[in-house]
């Protein structure tokens, strides 16, 4: 085998689908904190984007299930050897689209490596999320909302409204978003943690504020889910976890 990279990679990939008894690969548990976060982020754009390339990867490996996760199988034997005989019959392009579904499956939400692969990519996170309810109902903290404020609504508001209570606050940043109640429409904004790379509103929370009650992934994809974890990246609702079955190719 090792004279054979090609036939390695495939190997690597079908274990890391199926697991055996040396390799166990979980896929991102996605859990959200509430159920408002979990609707929240199943009806986002990545989270579209992401199951479209899922069904993709699915079918590559002959799989009648479209909606399971293509990670996280029990290490079954005949399973792998499956898995294995179908990557065989795909070309170099096809196997590297599986592994990175399978790695994006598998990455782990709120880590660091989320940060490091997010400033790498130069991910806009904008371009898949921006602010909604969920995000609102969790917003409780007066001096982040004070400084979100004068984010999309500039110093001068913000001072003017500095003593009023959060949801008050809130309900200005919203009618700067949507451009309503004749406030200018501000049409794109990302709180500072959810940039890559991330920013903080406070010094005493670090990098990520606390959002009572927000535990997402920045996407979850971002990435991540005691303050925010920071970033919404691609986070579907729990799914069938059912192991992967590849039908074997055709002669």
């Amino acid at each position: 085998m090792l004279d054979h990279p090609a036939v390695a990679l495939r190997l690597v990939v079908a274990h890391a689908i199926t697991g055996s008894g040396l390799w166990q690969v979980r896929p991102e548990p996605q859990r959200a904190a509430n159920e408002t976060v979990t609707a929240s982020l199943a009806g986002c754009k990545a989270e579209a984007a992401f199951g479209k390339k899922r069904r993709e990867v699915l079918a590559l490996l002959g799989s009648p299930d479209e909606d399971s996760l293509v990670a996280g199988g029990n290490g079954d034997a005949v399973a792998i050897a499956g898995v294995f005989a179908r990557l065989l019959a795909l070309c170099d392009d096809d196997v590297m689209r599986v592994l990175t579904l399978v790695m994006a499956e598998t990455l782990a939400a709120g880590s660091a490596v989320v940060e490091a692969l997010g400033n790498h990519l130069n991910v806009d996170m904008g371009i898949w999320w921006q602010p909604d309810d969920a995000f609102f109902d969790l917003l409780r903290d007066k001096e982040i909302a004070n400084s979100m404020l004068a984010d999309v609504g500039g110093k001068l508001v913000a001072d003017g409204n500095v003593a009023e209570k959060v949801k008050t606050q809130k309900n200005i940043i919203r009618d700067f978003l949507a451009g309503e109640n004749g406030r200018p429409w501000v049409e794109t904004w990302l709180p500072r943690w959810m940039k890559f790379p991330a920013e903080s509103y406070t010094s005493r929370s670090g990098s990520a504020p606390p959002i009572s009650g927000h535990k997402c992934s920045r996407c979850s994809c971002a990435n991540s889910r005691s303050g925010p974890e920071r970033r919404f990246s691609r986070l579907p609702p729990l799914r069938s976890r059912a192991p992967l079955r590849a039908t074997p190719a055709a002669d």
